[in-house]
């Protein structure tokens, strides 16, 4: 009879945590950016010269589970924290999640202005909660992107980029590698994305000095990679 009441004990605990599991899983859902508010991004003109709009990704990501409908997510302009106005930016009038997603890209169209040729600006984009999605995290509720036309230092160049991968930047290094790679933002967390480019790069430095071209720097030294390609 004792083991009855055990087994009969153990089933209720059973029951009692699927309801648990339900509520838990029947909970909000939570709308965040994917990147963290420090992590910017970069869009540059520099590796488009002909282009006078470019569209620009930004990743959303819901924590929760999909829904089986369409929803609606809000995204709107920190006027505050930019610098770019609407002359040099136009965002979708409306943005969704499809049925069945738990991420989604939303492009923003930058514009060529004659100002972003001079300084770089600054977009900064905030969530809002609506009828199907309340807030994330608190350091994914905004995304500040930097859009410009001219050569400067970029956020990815770090000292691990500088010390293994592409060497002390300059501006004209960073010129030639945006015309070389079609990149002018890279991930410098993602290892591979960043050994490919700076070898693509490498490759093009080697070629040009095969060549008796060899590509200096306005000093008149040798332009060089960190990287070593065993």
């Amino acid at each position: 009879m004792r083991k009855i009441y055990l087994l009969l004990g153990f089933i209720l605990v059973l029951g009692a945590c699927s309801k648990d599991d339900i509520k838990t899983y029947r909970g909000d859902n939570y709308l965040q950016f994917v990147k963290v508010v420090t992590d910017s991004s970069v869009c540059s003109f520099l590796a488009y010269p002909n282009d006078n709009e470019l569209e620009f990704p930004v990743e959303v990501e819901v924590i929760g589970l999909p829904s089986d409908r369409e929803q609606e997510y809000k995204i709107s302009v920190d006027q505050a924290k930019s610098t770019a106005t609407t002359a040099n930016y136009r965002l979708p009038d409306k943005f969704t999640m499809k049925p069945g997603k738990v991420r989604d890209t939303c492009k923003i169209t930058f514009v060529k202005t004659a100002e972003i040729s001079t300084v770089a600006l600054r977009l900064t984009l905030k969530l809002e909660s609506t009828t199907d999605f309340l807030l994330g995290q608190t350091e994914c509720r905004s995304a500040i992107i930097y859009v410009s036309n001219v050569v400067a230092k970029p956020n990815w160049w770090t000292d691990n980029v500088t010390r293994n991968y592409l060497g002390a930047y300059s501006d004209k290094k960073y010129r030639l590698f945006i015309q070389e790679t079609g990149k002018a933002d890279i991930d410098s967390d993602n290892i591979e994305e960043l050994r490919y480019n700076t070898i693509i790069f490498k490759h093009y430095l080697q070629k040009k000095k095969d060549a008796n071209e060899m590509v200096r720097e306005d000093d008149g030294t040798e332009m060089t990679v960190a990287l070593v390609v065993g």
